[in-house]
């Protein structure tokens, strides 16, 4: 059976040296312009070739309306608006593999089922492809409310797996860094520093700056602020609140900042900024002999784990989960086991005699 058709989609190509950004649009290959650097532009470019080649059939009928179509609307009109933009471009690539032969009318539990099972198969995890599933239904959902359709689809999901809450403890964190610095991965030394001292998502470490930028988070060392997205950036769920840069972690910035020189970004390698760092963390993972579950996200729970074992007061709780840009009521969730100091009040007041204070 031959293979779907993939949509357009962006490649890196080797070109006179140097790595470019191209179209790839079956056996084309359509230059963008733009070297690997320019991720921004080269999107830029990918979205005005969709809008210019793709052509939806005129239609309100169902089973006339292909998900290849819908995908392709969510692609050009939706995702440039969305903070993770590319990532969500690798969930659309994944769905239309099997919904990209498929219509509107066949967006149903079966169908739903049938593609986590394939996609089970395919060694991904249940999380993946709930994840992928969600980005069909925002596709969708997005497509009948810009159309003004009625058609209600309906979805099924792979259950939600437990959590991983993998968090390294500071001799693990050494091992990690010394073993970065022995490979020459000096950009995961120092995410890795940066991460369990400020529990920043990686995604927003890596755009860091040493200057004030409009569209990127940024280093205040004069002020010892650290803001965590740009002036212009939208705010999200993902929360990004500025602030106060740990006394730990002023010392390894100010040093950084020095071997920097004019170079604006925080995480490079020689001056060139990081796109992905996902090889060089796994390979100074794996000389740290650390576990497959030490993934990014890890960091962010390492700084939520330390922190909350050493607070003492519920106000306490309150400022770590400010500066870590989430709720109270989500530490608490997550991380409370560590530290059950908010149910002091209550286990003192069930251990209390009537009328002693």
């Amino acid at each position: 059976m031959p293979r779907e058709k993939l949509p357009p989609r962006l490649k890196l190509r080797d070109y006179r040296g140097s790595k470019v950004w191209v179209i790839k649009d079956g056996k084309r290959d359509v230059r963008t312009g733009c070297l690997e650097p320019d991720l921004a532009g080269a999107e830029a470019k990918l979205k005005a070739y969709l809008i210019q080649k793709h052509q939806p059939a005129a239609t309100k009928d169902p089973e006339a309306i292909a998900c290849a179509d819908i995908l392709t609307y969510y692609a050009v009109h939706k995702v440039p608006t969305i903070s993770n933009a590319r990532n969500e471009v690798y969930l659309i690539d994944a769905l239309a593999r099997f919904w990209g032969t498929k219509y509107l009318f066949d967006v149903d539990k079966p169908n739903c089922r049938a593609y986590a099972s394939l996609r089970l198969s395919d060694g991904v995890t249940g999380g993946t492809a709930r994840r992928e599933l969600e980005t069909l239904k925002a596709a969708v959902n997005f497509f009948l409310e810009e159309k003004k359709l009625s058609f209600k689809p309906s979805f099924q999901f792979p259950e939600k797996g437990d959590s991983r809450l993998r968090w390294l403890r500071r001799s693990e964190v050494a091992q990690f860094i010394h073993a970065a610095r022995r490979r020459g991965n000096h950009h995961i030394a120092r995410i890795i520093l940066i991460g369990v001292y400020t529990g920043t998502r990686v995604g927003a470490i890596r755009q860091m700056r040493w200057v004030p930028s409009v569209d990127t988070g940024y280093f205040d060392l004069e002020h010892g602020v650290m803001y965590r997205k740009g002036h212009t950036e939208r705010t999200t769920k993902k929360r990004r609140p500025s602030i106060g840069i740990p006394d730990r972690l002023m010392p390894h910035l100010h040093r950084w900042r020095d071997l920097d020189g004019p170079c604006p970004y925080v995480i490079h390698r020689d001056g060139i900024p990081m796109d992905s760092a996902r090889k060089a963390w796994a390979n100074s993972r794996d000389d740290a002999g650390l576990d497959a579950d030490v993934v990014p996200h890890c960091l962010r729970h390492t700084t939520a784990s330390w922190g909350i074992q050493n607070v003492e007061t519920v106000q306490e709780l309150q400022s770590l989960a400010d500066f870590l840009g989430m709720s109270l009521k989500m530490l608490l969730e997550t991380y409370g086991h560590l530290n059950p100091v908010h149910q002091r009040a209550a286990s003192n007041a069930i251990s209390r005699r009537p009328g002693h204070i």
